[in-house]
């Protein structure tokens, strides 16, 4: 990315006057410019000269403000040459969601600059625009042309995208593996806001490989620096921590946690995040068995999203709709649905498209069309096989009693097996996981 060309601040009170009037000027509001890791209420405390500002949230506001990190640092101008000029311009442009701009500035600055760093740069930006456009493949393929490049690339964006594209391709061990560099990177740093934010990342990972026990572990860690601290920071521990619980099947934590992520979040202005969390909500809801209030909160969620909603994220909130429809008899609704969560899904994670072809079946079940269930089964099963998850173990559970009760008992006796098998490990790794939230 850009070099760093500021090197100190020169007053809290300098800084404050010159980002009220650097965002005045631009026209946003404090919530509108807050991201994570700055919260309002921290661009309040700046604003009013009470806080002095780190030089990565300095460099951060600058790009999003359009303005130079030297002049909202100190004051003063710092002369860029051309193409850092350029590629800060087109960072923007990406920043802002101008994504054919900032394409086009990306594609012609490849052909303006020659130095590994720059064109590291440019490829990171480029993976971050396919990223915005859920084009997976691009995004990786960008992302690891730019640490090809520049090995010593330290663009915490970049690092959290290109993991999160390795999950969402299936690619769980390539995500969990970066994310345990950037966290090791980030402790070295002693950057704290890297280190919660790659240990969360790297908590989420490792809850879907039901490695319990260090996601457990990470978490406690993480929490001892948040608690008390920042309100987005707290809530994105508490939510990891109600995936945790979901997947020990413990209802009851899962949803504590997940209304304490919610209350927090409600406070601050990220309607995305606001709209996750009740998303989040919602999943532990339905696990409980309450159907309709998940169904108000996915309502609530979806409506939050608006525009900010990606096609993966529409699917993942479609999925937990279909299956509270599912729960609530509504199964025409739910397998029209579900089909269209799977197709959504396609070029997702395996076990996304796993759990929408597990509810299509459920409603296939439900509407009395059992050999469509079966189909729908074996192939939710074939997706759900890696990484070994709870969503393996109930689909292997439903699909071992349709087939018992189709008359087909040595097959349902192997289902059954394989099923309880998995929910031995599971209950092992639950096990050995030490209570968190």
């Amino acid at each position: 990315m850009p070099r760093q060309i500021t090197t100190h601040v020169d007053s809290a009170e300098g800084v404050g006057r010159r980002l009220r009037e650097a965002r005045e000027k631009a026209g946003v509001s404090q919530g509108a410019h807050s991201f994570e890791g700055c919260t309002t209420g921290y661009i309040s405390r700046i604003e009013a000269g009470h806080r002095v500002p780190s030089l990565q949230v300095v460099r951060e506001l600058a790009a999003r403000l359009g303005v130079s990190e030297s002049w909202l640092a100190t004051g003063m101008e710092t002369t860029e040459d051309g193409g850092a000029a350029s590629l800060r311009e087109a960072e923007l442009a990406l920043r802002l969601d101008q994504l054919d701009v900032a394409e086009e500035a990306f594609e012609h600055l490849r052909g303006e600059v020659s130095s590994p760093k720059e064109l590291g740069a440019i490829e990171a930006g480029l993976g971050q625009l396919a990223f915005c456009r859920d084009d997976v493949q691009s995004t990786i393929d960008h992302l690891e042309r730019a640490l090809e490049l520049d090995p010593d690339l330290w663009d915490q964006a970049a690092h959290d995208t290109l993991g999160r594209a390795y999950f969402r391709s299936g690619e769980t061990e390539a995500a969990i593996a970066l994310f345990r560099r950037a966290l090791t990177h980030a402790e070295g740093e002693h950057d704290p806001a890297a280190r919660l934010r790659f240990a969360v990342l790297l908590a989420n990972a490792l809850i879907d490989i039901a490695a319990f026990a260090e996601a457990s572990e990470l978490l406690a860690r993480v929490l001892e620096d948040v608690a008390g601290g920042d309100a987005l920071a707290l809530a994105r521990v508490y939510w990891t921590q109600s995936r945790l619980h979901t997947q020990r099947r413990e209802h009851e934590a899962a949803a504590r946690c997940a209304r304490r992520a919610l209350g927090l979040i409600e406070a601050t202005e990220h309607t995305y995040f606001r709209a996750k969390a009740h998303h989040l909500l919602a999943f532990a809801e339905l696990d409980a068995g309450h159907a309709e209030a998940a169904m108000s909160l996915l309502e609530k969620g979806l409506a939050l999203l608006g525009d900010q909603a990606g096609r993966h994220d529409r699917a993942q909130f479609h999925l937990e709709t279909a299956r509270a429809l599912a729960m609530l008899g509504r199964s025409e609704e739910a397998a029209a649905l579900a089909m269209q969560t799977a197709a959504e899904f396609r070029t997702g994670h395996s076990a996304d498209a796993g759990r929408s072809y597990s509810a299509l079946a459920d409603s296939f079940d439900q509407q009395g069309e059992p050999e469509r269930a079966l189909e729908l089964y074996e192939l939710a099963l074939e997706l759900l096989e890696q990484p070994p998850s709870r969503y393996l173990a109930d689909a292997y559970a439903r699909y071992g009693a349709l087939l018992e009760r189709l008359g087909r008992r040595e097959e349902a006796f192997a289902v059954y097996k394989k099923g309880a098998t998995l929910q031995a490990e599971l209950e092992r790794s639950r096990r050995a996981g030490a209570p968190t939230g």
